[in-house]
């Protein structure tokens, strides 16, 4: 091999080698380029924001997060940013009561009667202490009292705030008194039916100042009383007419006494019995008269009718002749 041929073989060595490589790194350059392209046309993930709560007196927009300390308060309650499932099973729970602080979540551990208290209401009947807002098309949406979540994750009902104090049932139904003047109550909002959502988990508080004048708090009671007063009469009402009308109407009898016999009746019981006697003797006498004139009338007959024989016909003497 001549020296030119010895030294060419390295340089064609060489410029493959470096074709190889820049063909590897042209490979990966277009990689890494479509890898951006599609992390960058790939859509992100929709995030979902908290939902918040806000809290006004009925038909009193201005007043805000507030309620009576001693009244019944009702309150409209309005959610937005709440996570809205189709279809999904349950809802959201809205209760008026107390946390014990930021770890009071079911989504954190928390628990009813450790972590959180509320009002209780009748499940079968609610008055409106609590509310269950339901997803749209769920399986339990014949039940809300409290409307459904919109796609949009709103949602708006009215709800009932006793006062600042109030009874709360734990799981094993243990009754704690919360008084809301010491402690700082509010609007919760958590899952329902036991479905644990930190979306819509949240805690709005709520103050607490005499929203009645006296006045009209006297009145308040005065209404209320007069209406208890109502329904115990219709109820007295209801419970009399129900007796009536098991009991057969009362049959009257009346009597009809025979009148007093007077001091001269026993005087003429004597007279009126010989006066019937006397009329029987007259009617047999008169009955007894005709039968002897009937057959004397009949006697008389015959014997007028029989022709005149026996010895006195015989024994006549003839008739003399004339002269």
């Amino acid at each position: 091999m001549t020296a030119t041929a010895s030294a060419t073989a390295p340089a064609r060595f060489a410029r493959r080698s470096g074709r190889r490589a820049l063909r590897l790194v042209l490979a990966a350059s277009v990689a890494l380029a479509a890898a951006a392209v599609s992390l960058v046309a790939a859509p992100a993930p929709a995030a979902h924001a908290a939902g918040s709560v806000s809290v006004t007196v009925k038909d009193q927009p201005e007043l805000v997060g507030v309620a009576d300390p001693d009244y019944l308060t009702e309150v409209t309650v309005t959610g937005t940013g709440f996570q809205s499932i189709p279809s999904g099973f349950g809802g959201i729970y809205v209760f008026f009561g107390w946390v014990s602080g930021d770890g009071w979540a079911p989504s954190q551990g928390g628990a009813t009667g450790s972590t959180y208290r509320y009002v209780s209401d009748d499940e079968t009947n609610p008055v409106g202490y609590q509310l269950f807002v339901s997803f749209p098309g769920s399986s339990t949406e014949y039940a809300a009292n409290g409307g459904e979540v919109a796609a949009d994750g709103t949602w708006s009902a009215t709800m009932r705030i006793p006062g600042a104090v109030f009874e709360s049932y734990d799981r094993e139904g243990n009754v704690t008194t919360v008084d809301c003047l010491v402690s700082q109550c509010g609007i919760i909002t958590i899952g329902a039916h036991g479905v644990v959502n930190p979306s819509n988990e949240t805690f709005t508080p709520i103050s607490f100042q005499s929203l009645y004048s006296d006045d009209a708090a006297a009145q308040a009671a005065a209404a209320a009383q007069a209406a208890a007063d109502a329904q115990a009469a219709a109820d007295a009402q209801a419970a009399a007419d129900a007796a009536a009308a098991d009991v057969p109407a009362p049959v009257t009898t009346t009597v009809i006494a025979a009148p007093a016999a007077s001091p001269d009746d026993t005087n003429l019981v004597p007279i009126l019995l010989g006066a019937v006697a006397g009329v029987g003797v007259l009617a047999i006498a008169a009955i007894a008269f005709l039968v002897w004139a009937v057959l004397s009338s009949r006697k008389r007959a015959l014997a007028a009718a029989a022709p005149a024989t026996g010895p006195a016909a015989a024994t006549a003497p003839p008739a003399e002749p004339k002269a």
